[in-house]
């Protein structure tokens, strides 16, 4: 099976509803394939947490509306890694507790600009996501971002290092159009996102200063990100690079 027809099979291998043979492909699938191996640990958290962790409440009708036009959207965009293409009938109640949970955490909390990098990251991995402009040349995507955007960005060259550009894209990081550009170093794939930054509040990170400069670090999900903030403009560098030769990039 490929990883488009595992991915079908996840939630009732997760359930336990597999036939031995089909079963053991799965097992055997995602001890090969990271991707799938992600997006099955992913599954498997939510399911203990909702299963294990979450009482049940009855929420109100305006918020059982409101979160059934999001579940609706993410339906349509299905931009996440994570989505809810079905919810099975037994967990239907406590599914809606854990999205009223949610909801109203997500209202007091800025949102992690880290998760949603790393997110556009993995689509891009996962063919989901490739560049509305193709070129290995600085300048030229340098100069195709700069008729999309209402702000000033900068296109990295780090040929030096051995990396090279793909091209680049538009996507939103925290509701912010965001230049998207693609490199990659060795088999290994960089991604480097630029926004508005100016009256933005960020997660907290671990910090570290070179040459002047500080630099957020996050990982998850096996990622690590490097963040840094220069006139109002925020970059953020994500790869499966070791943090130090991600900072080593981040800083030239």
């Amino acid at each position: 099976m490929n990883c488009s027809e595992i991915r079908k099979y996840i939630y009732p291998f997760l359930d336990g509803e597999l036939d031995s043979q089909p079963s053991q492909m799965v097992k055997e699938h995602i001890l090969i394939c990271p991707l799938c191996k992600l997006e099955f640990e992913q599954e498997k958290k939510v399911d203990s947490l909702i299963k294990n962790n979450i009482p049940m409440e009855n929420a109100s009708y305006e918020v059982k509306e409101e979160i059934l036009k999001r579940i609706g959207g993410v339906e349509k965009k299905r931009t996440g890694l994570f989505v809810l293409p079905v919810l099975r009938p037994a967990l239907i109640g406590i599914s809606i507790a854990v999205l009223t949970f949610i909801f109203f955490s997500s209202l007091n909390k800025p949102f992690p600009v880290y998760s949603e990098a790393i997110r556009e990251h993995i689509q891009f991995l996962q063919g989901k996501i490739s560049p509305d402009f193709s070129s290995i040349k600085p300048l030229e995507v340098h100069n195709w971002l700069l008729h999309k955007l209402d702000f000033k960005v900068m296109t990295p060259d780090l040929s030096s290092q051995g990396v090279e550009l793909k091209g680049a894209s538009l996507c939103s990081l925290k509701d912010k159009t965001t230049a998207y550009m693609m490199y990659n170093k060795g088999g290994h794939d960089l991604s480097v996102f630029m926004f508005d930054a100016k009256e933005l509040k960020f997660p907290r990170a671990k910090n570290i200063t070179v040459n002047s400069k500080v630099f957020h670090l996050y990982k998850e999900k096996g990622y690590n990100s490097v963040l840094w903030v220069d006139e109002g403009i925020a970059c953020v560098f994500v790869s499966d690079l070791n943090e130090a030769e991600l900072i080593h990039l981040a800083s030239l």
